[in-house]
């Protein structure tokens, strides 16, 4: 068969008008009611989006449950200097910032990572400050993110551990089906 030429009668589209020729002719029609695929392909589905999941909580929520907690209590910290701020925004969807916060008053002290994430938001351009909580003196973050993009953070975290959490039970139901079907 060339591409791009008709043929009448021969194909998949003739194919797609006999579908169901065998069950009006009375044959019996058997339908798979299994995941289709091998079973080992849902467990590296489910496995890789297991380890996105942890990554997310892992990285992200620690920071985002300090900054929900201490919320109201930060202050311009004036011995800390941000270094190495970015935002890089990810197909106008998501958007990763970090910045490395450094003391000025110990320099030899090491330096602070601090990254968050957002949805549906940009940096701006906004200037990362650093601040520190009044009730715990440890706790450093960016007033950026501490304060101005709270929520957006909150509800981006809790957006993404759902949908990752959605895959995640849709490939072990995958899988599951699969493992007993498989033979």
């Amino acid at each position: 068969m060339s591409f791009g030429k008709r043929h009448s009668g021969v194909g998949s589209g003739a194919q797609a008008l006999n579908v169901n020729a065998a069950a009006a002719q009375g044959e019996a029609v058997t339908e798979s009611a299994g995941a289709v695929g091998h079973p080992f392909r849902w467990f590296v589905a489910l496995i890789a989006f297991g380890a996105m999941l942890y990554g997310l909580v892992h990285i992200y929520g620690p920071d985002i449950v300090r900054d929900l907690r201490l919320s109201g209590t930060w202050q311009p910290a004036y011995d800390l200097r941000a270094m190495d701020g970015k935002c890089e925004r990810k197909s106008f969807i998501i958007t990763f910032c970090s910045a490395r916060i450094k003391s000025v008053a110990m320099p030899d002290q090491a330096l602070i990572e601090h990254r968050f994430m957002m949805l549906f938001s940009g940096g701006g351009g906004e200037a990362m400050v650093p601040v520190r909580s009044t009730v715990n003196r440890a706790a450093v973050s960016i007033h950026y993110s501490a304060e101005t993009k709270l929520l957006n953070r909150t509800l981006s975290f809790v957006v993404s551990a759902v949908i990752l959490t959605l895959f995640c039970f849709v490939f072990l139901t995958c899988f599951w089906r699969a493992a007993n079907s498989f033979e």
